[in-house]
């Protein structure tokens, strides 16, 4: 794999140093430290920068603190040995990887940009892990829905901007009619299927990266709906409705019923007073969400 670096310099001897490292790497070399920072500015994912210590118009450590807003690319700074001991203090204190001497032989920097791409690939591989153990935490294994600990800081922060900008916001509260006696006559595994089916019907029809899905109890989801007003969420609840009624859900040869019933409830920017707090707006839906299985289930009921 050849690593993207990039040089910022204006007396490196580039002839040389291409003949020696263009075989693993990429290499771009600009002169001054507006041109590099153009240049990172690009899409390009650079794995390092090489910066020498005096630019045309500014100093590289000046570069590479800039450049770290930037990119992510691992920072090597280029000095003369004269100038090393002064240097070296203030490089770590930026967390500089390393401060190369300008009269390093080319096989010698070859080495030091291979040093810096693999730190580059271990940060790197690092961060997706990162990610990976933040979205397990902050989803539900069986249906790949958000669970409770993500609603709490989304439901908040949704309903502070609505409030702020006079946006409408909805949530639908969902519950599965009658999985207890599902997982009572055909096991868990019947359950599980029924809960995964909803969310995969749920996640057809809401929006993707502005609506989410939440995975609130054992039956029981959330939608919540932003710069949506009840009337639409409202629509949105009788397609699900209407569309998880209609799946063919069978498990060993039975096929189950698939039916759920829907509390919605909004805030709305003219009634600004109403709904305004997450817990009010949540029991809102509870209430509906009750009124509706009390009715036989299979329901919508919105309350404005």
């Amino acid at each position: 794999m050849r690593h993207p670096f990039l040089i910022v310099s204006h007396h490196v001897q580039s002839d040389n140093l291409l003949a020696e490292v263009s075989k693993k790497f990429d290499v771009t070399i600009v002169p001054s430290g507006q041109d590099g920072l153009t240049v990172l500015a690009e899409e390009t994912q650079w794995c390092g920068m090489l910066a020498a210590l005096d630019l045309p118009d500014m100093s590289g450590l000046d570069f590479l603190e800039q450049a770290a807003q930037l990119s992510t690319a691992i920072p090597l700074l280029l000095a003369p040995e004269a100038h090393l001991a002064e240097t070296l203090g203030q490089a770590n204190r930026q967390s500089v990887f390393r401060v190369v001497l300008e009269n390093t032989p080319a096989a010698d920097l070859e080495t030091i940009l291979l040093d810096a791409s693999r730190q580059f690939d271990l940060i790197q591989r690092e961060r997706q892990l990162h990610v990976q153990i933040a979205r397990l935490t902050l989803t539900d294994p069986l249906t790949g829905c958000y669970n409770r600990l993500h609603l709490e800081e989304h439901l908040l922060k949704e309903l502070s901007r609505s409030i702020r900008y006079s946006h409408y916001l909805s949530v639908i509260l969902c519950d599965i009619d009658g999985l207890k006696e599902v997982n009572e006559a055909f096991g868990h595994r019947a359950g599980d299927v029924i809960l995964s089916e909803f969310a995969r019907s749920a996640g057809q029809l809401i929006r993707h990266d502005i609506d989410t899905i939440t995975r609130w109890g054992e039956d029981e989801f959330l939608l919540v709906l932003p710069e949506t007003p009840i009337r639409g969420a409202g629509r949105v609840a009788n397609r699900l409705r209407e569309q998880f009624a209609g799946l063919d859900c069978s498990v060993d040869g039975h096929r189950i019923a698939c039916t759920a019933s829907f509390g919605v409830a909004g805030f709305a920017p003219e009634t600004g007073e109403r709904n305004a707090v997450v817990e009010d707006l949540l029991l809102i839906a509870s209430r509906c969400l009750l009124q509706a299985k009390a009715t036989g289930g299979n329901q919508v009921l919105c309350c404005p």
